[in-house]
């Protein structure tokens, strides 16, 4: 969710920013014609100045306005929260799932081995490890490949 509002956000700037430009290269007389107020504002509140406009349609209204957006900022915060504890915790049970699979791994393949099996036994207890090498360090390339 926060990506999608973060190109949202990205592509509204460079709109804006291309507006500016092409107005930016305009003769200076047409300058004049066409810009007499050019005002970028961006938020989750309207400008004041729309905000004044409301209290004269309404009394009050900018009041309540301000109020939904404290709330919307505070849910948005509480969302943004629980998604994270979620995916903490689910990180936290895969480890404790992939801790006790991997144990069970090795305690069968000591068991091949003590039963005479050390062939199955070696490549049980050697894919485990591999699996176990992979893991970690593709953990560590999908850490690499997100910072660039």
């Amino acid at each position: 969710m926060n990506d999608m509002l973060a190109r949202t956000s990205s592509e509204s700037n460079e709109k804006v920013d291309e507006i500016i430009d092409e107005v930016e290269k305009l003769p200076e007389e047409e300058k004049q014609l066409i810009t007499r107020h050019l005002e970028v504002y961006q938020g989750d509140l309207p400008h004041p100045d729309i905000l004044h406009g409301y209290n004269q349609l309404y009394p009050k209204a900018a009041e309540e306005i301000i109020k939904n957006g404290i709330a919307e900022s505070e849910h948005r915060r509480m969302m943004d929260n629980k998604f994270l504890s979620s995916q903490v915790h689910a990180h936290y049970f895969g480890q404790i799932l992939a801790f006790i699979f991997g144990l069970v791994l090795v305690i069968g393949s000591i068991y091949l081995i003590r039963t005479d099996h050390p062939w199955a036994g070696g490549i049980l207890t050697g894919t485990t490890l591999l699996g176990a090498l992979g893991i970690f360090t593709n953990q560590n390339n999908n850490k690499n490949e997100e910072k660039k």
